[in-house]
């Protein structure tokens, strides 16, 4: 056995041990008082790399739900705002459905019936000025794509359906079919003062005209038109003797049924006409903006399959050609960031509610702002574009109820489980065991104990130095 006095080996052993011990003791002791497995990078730089990437994300998710709630409670105000535009028009309806009973209704009472028309009109426009969620205005058209007609062939357009699209783009217009009114012909008479000959009856669409044998080919024509709101047919002369029956508007739906019309029609006792839509193609900067055709409209309007829409004039719709540039957009459209990363975005538009930009498509150069119930044709004329105007709102209000359902909700609820599921993940990696870390904390505590005891023995060992010396 040999003993020194400058080196004590067993003592640092004991030192070391004892110091390896403390260490784990404080790593445990923090990792218990913080609850994370990972406090710095030397405890896992691997892990630590993994659990920020993931605690970032689940941060964001939690910021994407806000976002979508948000969304969400924006969506319910322009939608309530539209349903009050709803029953606005439908009261305007009955306005001038009551306003076409000619028959009935006095001066008195068709101006009266166009003075709730204009405070209709008044508070339609109130509210698009007026519904904002904070300082964003939603119905004025600013909150989607207003298209501004910069051609003389188009009356108007709809590109709320349209996404990604640049502000200040032009959009043009390329004609390929022609839209066409139902026609069809009487037989010739001769001259506008012949008689017809005989007495009788026929119909057109079902609403009868009569006829004495001394009614002359233009006393027909007259007939005729003066029942041409009932029927959506007007006779016009374009050979003397002869009368052409025409549709007063153009498209699939414009359709024309003469019936027991043998004496009119030279011995065809029925025939039948039905117009054409028109069909074109629509590009921005050389793309098509979605259809390769629009195909999906009536007459003079022009849809896709989205559900945009433009109205073309007479001429422009009337004929085959390439119109050129016919509307620069100005790009409001309500982006929305539903996702905790770059490019997680969702598209909306919402297009304007002012009185002129309602009811465009039925009525060619007129709107909701238009309406003169003042002369029967334009009390039925009202009809067509307040049902235009009804349809078009109910369109966007469920175009905003579909948004609402289908991405805002629907993505609050698979985002919640996304973050549910990463939060899990990143704890696995970050947090504590904490019934193994008390397990570690009662082992170093007793191998502390041990130490400090063994370190005491260590140092005791040279004092046995002292006896040799005495």
């Amino acid at each position: 056995m040999s003993l020194k006095i400058n080196l004590n080996t067993a003592a640092l052993t004991a030192h070391r041990v004892l110091s390896g011990t403390d260490q784990s003791l404080s790593k445990t002791i923090e990792r218990l008082s913080s609850g994370f497995r990972i406090n710095s990078a030397s405890d896992d730089p691997a892990g630590l790399v993994i659990s920020e990437k993931l605690r970032a994300q689940v941060s964001g998710l939690e910021q994407a739900i806000r976002n979508a709630s948000d969304a969400v409670n924006m969506v319910k105000t322009a939608e309530a705002a539209l349903n009050e535009v709803s029953r606005l028009l439908r009261s305007m309806r009955d306005l001038a459905v009551h306003a076409a009973n000619a028959g009935a209704n006095d001066q008195a009472s068709v101006q009266a019936d166009q003075a709730q028309i204009a405070n209709a009109i008044a508070s339609l426009n109130k509210i698009a000025a007026e519904t904002m969620f904070g300082q964003k205005k939603l119905l004025d058209g600013s909150a989607g794509i207003k298209a501004n007609v910069i051609g003389d062939k188009v009356i108007s357009a709809d590109f709320s359906h349209l996404s990604q699209v640049s502000d200040g783009a032009q959009v043009t217009v390329q004609v390929t079919s022609a839209a066409t009114k139902a026609v069809l012909y009487s037989q010739d008479f001769g001259s506008e003062d012949a008689t017809i000959g005989k007495a009788g009856t026929f119909y057109i669409n079902g609403v009868a005209i009569s006829y004495s044998t001394n009614d002359t080919v233009a006393a027909l024509r007259t007939a005729i038109n003066a029942v041409s709101s009932e029927t959506g047919v007007v006779a016009v002369q374009t050979t003397a003797g002869i009368i052409d029956f025409m549709t007063r508007n153009y498209g699939h739906e414009a359709s024309i049924a003469i019936t027991n019309g043998g004496d009119i029609l030279d011995g065809v006792i029925s025939a039948a006409a039905i117009g054409q839509d028109a069909a074109a193609r629509v590009r921005i900067g050389g793309v098509d903006v979605s259809d390769a055709l629009w195909t999906s409209g009536n007459g003079l309007i022009l849809k896709d399959s989205l559900g945009n829409q433009i109205v073309l004039t007479e001429a422009g719709g009337t004929a085959t050609g390439n119109l050129g540039a016919q509307f620069q957009l100005d790009v409001g459209t309500l982006v929305f960031q539903v996702g905790a990363y770059a490019g997680q975005t969702r598209e909306l538009n919402i297009p304007s509610v002012y009185a002129q930009d309602l009811g465009t498509d039925a009525v060619a150069g007129e709107n909701v702002s238009t309406i003169n119930l003042l002369t029967a044709e334009g009390a039925q004329n009202a009809i067509l574009i307040l049902d235009a105007a009804i349809r078009q709102i109910s369109s966007v209000r469920a175009a905003l109820g579909a948004t609402q359902k289908n991405v805002f909700e629907s993505g609050i609820n698979s985002l919640t489980i996304a973050k549910e599921n990463i939060a899990a993940s990143e704890s696995t990696i970050r947090d504590a065991d904490m019934a193994s870390e008390v397990m570690e904390l009662t082992k170093a505590q007793i191998l502390e104990q041990a130490g400090v005891a063994m370190l005491a023995q260590a140092n005791m060992t040279p004092q046995t130095l002292l006896k040799l010396l005495q």
